[in-house]
């Protein structure tokens, strides 16, 4: 079975826009959709962790959907979150996704007192019954709890067809890129994450691209362009070039908040606002990323 290259490339990893009052704003969606589309991306990803898909509701997951695939109009793709700690919900969920015009969904594996490979198929077979749209699994033990070895993942993509891609956040990536791809003989999609921090390692082993959220998804899209042309040296000297404000937006507990930051500063957020209790940004630290940014050149045309 050859390997599905439809989702290869940057896919821009959407926050979710409130208002200061904590309710839903749908509105920054288009400018999110406009800049995903403009810079080059393959597609946005809605309702993952850093869209704080689990600090919605269930009417607004669908508000929220519903806004995102209106905005990208077909322009590319689009995938939904559906991440659930119910075989029944999750399958629910990619039903919804799929009626609504979803062209991948994403799920990480339920928390589970005692993780098990074989409850973890069910919760993925459970995906692929309910439809069998392009499923994107997600890799993320450090929310999950289940550590999926390459062999496993290997296994979901030989059982199940729809298993086609896989989101990988299981430190250290690099590593692990290499061992999925030999696991699974070149035939599933390795995607990065954890804000791009080693996109440039991931691409060099053989990733299909990145799903993250990384403000200035311009500066992904042109390193994977270079990458697949064939210009290592171009693609390391961009890495490198916007490296430091890779690593700060991606300081642990709160690289949402300082996303949110960077995205209303450029326009595409009405304000950083986030809904508790994931945490906030102090001024401190706001200070300290515009002396960073003051340090940069932020210019992302003609990269």
């Amino acid at each position: 079975m050859a390997r599905d290259t439809s989702l290869d490339g940057i896919h821009f990893m959407l926050p979710t826009p409130f208002h200061p009052n904590g309710d839903l704003n749908v509105g920054p969606f288009q400018r999110l959709a406009d800049c995903a589309v403009e810079a080059g991306c393959t597609g946005v990803v809605t309702l993952g962790v850093m869209g704080e898909a689990h600090r919605l509701s269930d009417t607004e997951r669908n508000k929220v959907m519903d806004a995102v695939i209106e905005a990208v109009a077909g322009r590319i793709k689009v995938v939904v979150g559906i991440s659930s700690q119910s075989g029944v919900d999750v399958a629910s969920r990619a039903k919804d996704a799929s009626v609504a015009g979803a062209s991948a969904v994403m799920a990480s594996p339920p928390r589970l007192a005692k993780p098990n490979d074989a409850a973890v198929t069910a919760y993925y077979s459970a995906i692929q019954e309910a439809d069998d749209m392009p499923l994107v699994v997600q890799d993320l033990p450090e929310q999950t709890g289940v550590h999926m070895s390459p062999e496993f993942i290997a296994s979901l993509n030989e059982k199940l067809p729809s298993a086609k891609s896989l989101k990988l956040e299981d430190p250290p990536t690099p590593q692990k890129v290499t061992r999925v791809i030999e696991a699974t003989n070149g035939e599933m999609s390795v995607f990065g994450g954890l804000g791009g921090a080693f996109l440039f390692e991931e691409l060099r082993r053989g990733a299909a691209g990145t799903m993250t959220g990384f403000a200035y998804t311009e500066v992904l899209v042109a390193m994977h362009r270079k990458m697949s042309s064939g210009d290592v040296e171009g693609a390391r000297t961009l890495f490198y070039r916007w490296l430091p404000l890779i690593r700060y937006e991606n300081s642990a507990g709160i690289s949402l908040s300082v996303r949110k930051h960077l995205m209303a500063r450029r326009g595409l957020l009405d304000t950083a606002d986030i809904r508790p209790p994931t945490p906030a940004v102090g001024q401190d630290t706001i200070e300290e990323l515009e002396d960073l940014l003051s340090s940069m050149d932020l210019n992302v045309t003609g990269l």
